[in-house]
């Protein structure tokens, strides 16, 4: 079992990708993905970038860029954020991004992205998580508002459903 850690690095073990898929997920019960990742790990072994093609980039942020990816032969899409670890570390970022996957491996809620699986290569720390189509992308929503604002009352209701949200689930 992976715990939090507290070295310099992104995780404890460098097997930690199993940790994801064993954790109970009940509104994901019967997804394909789960079952699709079990059987590649069942055979494999651990997971890692080798398993996956990455078709698209997504976007990126501070800590990392998301793709859209397939894991190889399945016709299963994920979205993969991919860490450079090196630049995690040199930016003192890597308790943000183990929080983030901290944070992600512990939610279980139809309205949030699951996260699937982690795994890290030499180079980069990876986390495979639910790919929602168009959903997520807070930048596109405000620029198709006039103005290219939210208004007041819409910011109001978000910020209520997002405190709502972290009392419930966080």
């Amino acid at each position: 079992m992976c715990r939090g850690s507290t070295s310099s690095d992104i995780s404890d073990e460098s097997t930690c990708s199993s940790f994801s898929s064993s954790i109970s997920k009940p509104h994901k019960a019967n997804d394909l993905r789960w079952e699709a990742i079990q059987a590649v790990r069942t055979r494999d072994g651990a997971l890692g970038l080798n398993h996956f093609r990455l078709l698209k980039r997504l976007g990126c942020g501070d800590i990392g860029s998301v793709y859209l990816s397939e894991l190889s032969g399945t016709k299963c899409y994920f979205a993969m954020k991919v860490m450079d670890k090196g630049s995690l570390a040199s930016r003192k970022k890597l308790l943000r991004a183990q929080t983030e996957r901290e944070i992600l491996q512990s939610l279980d809620h139809p309205f949030l992205p699951s996260l699937y699986t982690h795994f890290e290569t030499e180079k980069f720390s990876c986390l495979v998580m639910e790919f929602c189509p168009g959903g997520g992308d807070l930048h596109t929503l405000r620029q198709r508002q006039p103005g290219k604002h939210f208004t007041e009352h819409a910011v109001k209701y978000e910020t209520l459903i997002s405190d709502v949200l972290s009392i419930c689930f966080i």
